[in-house]
């Protein structure tokens, strides 16, 4: 049984260190997308908890959709965009994480 104990052990440790990369990976993609390091680094959080790595990727995706020609879309045309290529639960997160940060200052 004492063979069985360290993975046990070990798994909350490990499932921890892969959220903290997820959150370090979105935190430096906010950046790396223009966004200041405060903001970044309070959206990355609950972003890297909430979202999926496939979640993330169809967020990733998008963003450079819109990094392409950000000039050239309007405020409503993003939020389509954002609706019709994203889950309402990436949707969501990403808006309650922006929300929430804004507020927080």
């Amino acid at each position: 049984m004492r063979s069985f104990s360290l993975p046990l052990i070990a798994l909350p440790l490990l499932l921890g260190a892969c959220a903290t990369t997820k959150e370090a990976q979105v935190r430096s993609a906010l950046t790396e997308a223009g966004m200041s390091e405060p903001m970044a680094a309070c959206m990355a959080e609950p972003m890297g908890k909430e979202l999926s790595v496939g979640q993330l990727k169809s967020l990733q995706r998008v963003a450079k959709l819109v990094n392409t020609s950000p000039a050239k879309l309007s405020q409503k045309q993003v939020m389509d965009l954002l609706k019709r290529d994203l889950d309402p639960e990436t949707v969501g997160v990403v808006l309650r994480a922006g929300l929430g940060c804004f507020v927080r200052g």
